[in-house]
């Protein structure tokens, strides 16, 4: 069980303040959900010089995506990214990293 009750979660994701509605296919099953997108910033170190780029991650309510698998497919503002990684945190919140399509 996580620290937040459902109604305090609900309230993080609330679209009236810094959520976003996002479209979710699960296993050809398309629902719309609320999220937290983000473009999260990441470096791969090199030998002289890394390589810096960002890549979308969606916080959502573990509840919201209890069968989302790698391949399932998520859009926001009308761009669709597919699933490459499922991370619960087993405090009612999980993370999906995507890539554009």
């Amino acid at each position: 069980m996580g620290l937040e009750s459902s109604s305090d979660l609900a309230g993080f994701f609330d679209t009236d303040s810094h959520g976003s509605s996002a479209s979710i296919t699960i296993d050809g099953s398309a629902s719309t959900i609320d999220v937290i997108f983000n473009r999260e910033y990441f470096e791969i170190p090199g030998e002289e010089v890394g390589v810096q780029s960002s890549q979308p991650v969606f916080y959502c309510q573990s509840s919201d995506v209890t069968s989302v698998e790698q391949g399932d497919t998520i859009e926001v503002d009308s761009v669709t990214y597919n699933i490459v990684s499922v991370q619960p945190d087993f405090t009612g919140v999980t993370v999906l990293i995507g890539e554009t399509q």
